[in-house]
C-alpha cells in the first residue's frame, strides 16, 4: 500500500483509545481549570496533538502569559497561532471525510486531538478588528457547523463572563452579550459541554472524560 493511500494516512492517526469523536466545550471562569482540563484530555487521546491559540501578545503580561501556556503545555504539541480565522485553522487539522484523507488534503499529519483555546479571546480580536456583530455571530455558526462534523476529537475552551456584576460600558456589555450568545451556540454544536469549578468538572451536557475525572 503506497503512503500516499487515503487507508493508511488515516489508520496511521488512529485514537490511541477506542473514545468516539467528540467535541467538548469545556466552560467556566477565571481561573477555574477549564484550560486544565481540556489539555488533560487532548493528551490523553495521543501523542500528535494540535493547540490553536487565539491570544495575541499585545503587551508584556499577556507575552508572559502565552509563554506560561506554552511551558505547560510541554512537548508534543503543534501550535498554530490564529487570532481572527480559527475555523480555517480547524479544518486543517481534519478533512470533511475520511476518504478525503489524501497527502494533498492533510499538509500536517492528522492529529489524534485538537485543543482551542480560547473563544473569548477570538471574539475580543474579532471586536478590535471592528467586526461588526451579525460578522462575529456568522463566524460562531461556522464554527459550531465544524464542531458538528468533526472528524478528530476537539476540545473548545470559552469562558462565562456573564455571572458577575453588568460592564459598566457599552463596549463590555457588547461583550458580555457575545459572549452569552456565541457559548449557546457552541454548546447546542458539542458533543458535551463541561463546566470547571475550582479545578473540577461539572457534566452539563453528555460525560466527563476518563482523563478529567478525579
Amino acid at each position: 500500500m503506497s503512503e500516499s493511500s487515503p487507508v493508511a494516512l488515516v489508520s496511521s492517526a488512529s485514537p490511541v483509545n477506542a473514545e468516539p469523536v467528540r467535541a467538548i466545550l469545556f466552560t467556566g471562569g477565571c481561573r477555574s481549570g477549564k484550560s486544565g482540563l481540556a489539555q488533560r484530555w487532548v493528551e490523553s487521546l495521543g501523542p500528535s496533538r494540535v493547540y490553536i491559540a487565539t491570544g495575541a501578545a499585545r503587551d508584556a503580561e499577556m507575552a508572559e502569559r502565552v509563554r506560561r501556556h506554552q511551558v505547560a503545555r510541554g512537548a508534543g504539541w503543534r501550535t498554530v497561532e490564529e487570532q481572527l480565522d480559527v475555523c480555517a485553522a480547524l479544518r486543517e487539522c481534519m478533512p470533511s471525510c475520511a476518504g478525503q484523507a489524501t497527502a494533498q488534503s492533510l499538509p500536517q499529519p492528522r492529529p489524534h486531538g485538537v485543543l482551542l483555546d480560547c473563544i473569548t479571546l477570538w471574539l475580543t480580536n474579532r471586536m478590535l478588528a471592528g467586526h461588526d456583530d451579525a460578522a462575529i455571530l456568522r463566524g460562531v455558526e461556522d464554527l459550531a457547523a465544524l464542531l458538528r462534523a468533526v472528524t478528530v476529537p476537539v476540545a473548545v475552551v470559552t469562558n462565562e463572563v456573564g455571572w458577575g456584576v453588568v460592564p459598566e460600558t457599552p463596549l463590555g456589555r457588547r461583550f458580555r452579550d457575545l459572549s452569552g450568545e456565541a457559548n449557546q451556540a457552541l454548546a447546542t454544536a458539542c458533543t458535551d459541554v463541561i463546566l470547571a469549578v475550582s479545578g473540577l468538572p461539572l457534566a452539563v451536557k453528555g460525560g466527563v472524560p476518563a482523563a478529567c475525572a478525579g
